[in-house]
């Protein structure tokens, strides 16, 4: 199943018009565990030059709704929190890995943390989502 859902997983943010704005890669996923990246670029920015907080609260609700379709399941956010650590600046590339902490019937509950390559932590989110339903059919 989990191979199917990652292909599935792919195209649906391959073919979101908002994560390609935005840039936004799968760059892993297994069951309840997503890593998405972002180089911060221009149009993420404010005027100080680092990522715009509501460039990463997009990065961060992406990479949570993902880790919730590699459990099988369509969710909207509920509730969400960020914590910003450090500012993220131009050239950047963030990794977002998003993970599944809840895995309920109606709702689920996922934290993410971005870093760079080096491991520097910028962010940290926590979401609560409420579950629509299978992304894939479980006997298709």
């Amino acid at each position: 199943m989990i191979n199917r859902l990652n292909k599935h997983v792919r195209l649906f943010y391959k073919e979101n018009p908002y994560v390609e704005l935005l840039n936004i890669s799968v760059a892993e996923l297994r069951e309840g565990c997503v890593v998405l990246s972002m180089p911060v670029e221009e149009k993420h920015c404010n005027f100080y030059k680092v990522a715009h907080g509501g460039a990463l609260m997009s990065l961060a609700d992406t990479a949570m709704g993902a880790a919730c379709l590699s459990c099988n399941k369509k969710v909207v956010t509920l509730s969400f929190d960020m914590n910003f650590i450090k500012s993220a600046p131009v050239g950047t590339m963030i990794k977002a890995t998003g993970k599944v902490i809840h895995n309920g019937r109606h709702t689920m509950v996922c934290e993410t943390e971005f870093t760079n390559s080096d491991g520097v932590l910028f962010c940290r989110a926590s979401g609560t989502f409420y579950v629509l339903g299978e992304l894939l059919p479980e006997n298709s």
